[in-house]
Formats: C-alpha cells, structure tokens, sequence
C-alpha cells in the first residue's frame, strides 16, 4: 500500500532532523573539550553568548556570533598558538578569557568579568569545536 503524502512528508522531515543532528555532533567532540577543561561545553556555549564574545566572534552554534571585529573562533582546537605566543592551552586560555589585559597589554578584547568557573566552561566549548 502506497504511503501518503503526510507519511512521506513526516518520513523526510525526519529524515531532514537526524541528518541535521548528525551533522551537529560530526562537528563537535563535547566529551574533548569538557576532558581537556574540566568544564561543562554547552554552559560554555551559552556563557560566550552572555559575556558578549558574540558581539566581535563568529562561534559556531551560538546564538548572534557573527561578530567580525576579531578572529573566527571555528577551527580554535586546531590553533597550536594563543596570540602568536602562548601555546594553546586549557589553562592559557581560561587565563585570557578571565583577564585578557593582564595576559597581553594593550590588547582589543575588553576584560569582561568572566568567572574562573565560566572560562573554564567556555573554554571547554571552544575545544569541543571540531
């Protein structure tokens, strides 16, 4: 018996859904990042949304963030450097989010009063970027 409009109609929005979870997930390795911090990558998410990285970063899956006053953070596991000088750690990067004027001196990036435990967080997310 032939399937009816509304059958295949759900059948390819759901076909639609898990292709679009799948592609998600290809994109993020969540259990990298929150190993390698400590942290809780999908509060880490939410958290660059709420200390305003949005407004100058493009993040991916983070609500607004297609900031373009400084770097993309898409491919930041990838970075082997933090600011051509640091080697791309958990800590240092947790250390840059918290105080970025004490890490580097005349720096762009305003200090936003990130919490150790919200870098810590966020941190995790940006390492779970595949």
């Amino acid at each position: 018996m032939p399937c009816s409009k509304k059958s295949a109609d759900s059948i390819l929005f759901a076909l639609f859904l898990a292709f679009f979870a799948w592609n998600y997930f290809r994109n993020f390795n969540f259990s990298r990042g929150a190993r390698m911090t400590g942290g809780d990558p999908e509060i880490g998410r939410q958290k660059l949304g709420q200390h305003s990285c949005v407004s100058c970063h493009i993040i991916p899956v983070v609500p607004n963030a297609n900031g373009t006053l400084a770097p993309s953070l898409a491919s930041w596991s990838k970075h082997r450097k933090l600011l051509d000088s640091y080697p791309n750690t958990p800590a240092n990067l947790e250390s840059w989010l918290r105080n970025p004027s004490r890490f580097k001196p005349g720096t762009t990036m305003p200090d936003l009063n990130v919490s150790p435990q919200d870098s810590r967080d966020m941190a995790a997310y940006l390492y779970s970027i595949n």
